[in-house]
């Protein structure tokens, strides 16, 4: 019996460069167009809410970074 052999064995790595949209007929929204939609978003929005959400990810951030910190040191003992 003949054991089936892997297709891709031979294949190289390959560099992902992501979907690049921007070739497609424009479908990519220019910086402008997120820059305006965003700022009409945050304008809705009430300052206080602004606060609680930028408290929030502030505080999220710190708390990765010191759980990044931590998997380093542990990486660095082994």
């Amino acid at each position: 019996m003949s054991r089936p052999t892997d297709e891709t064995a031979g294949d190289l790595p390959v560099k992902d460069m992501g979907l690049n949209l921007s070739g497609v007929g424009g479908l990519q929204e220019t910086s402008t167009t997120r820059t305006m939609k965003s700022r009409q978003a945050v304008s809705r929005i009430s300052r206080e809410e602004l606060e609680d959400r930028f408290l929030r990810l502030h505080d999220e951030n710190i708390l990765l970074k010191q759980h990044a910190r931590k998997q380093e040191d542990k990486i660095k003992r082994l």
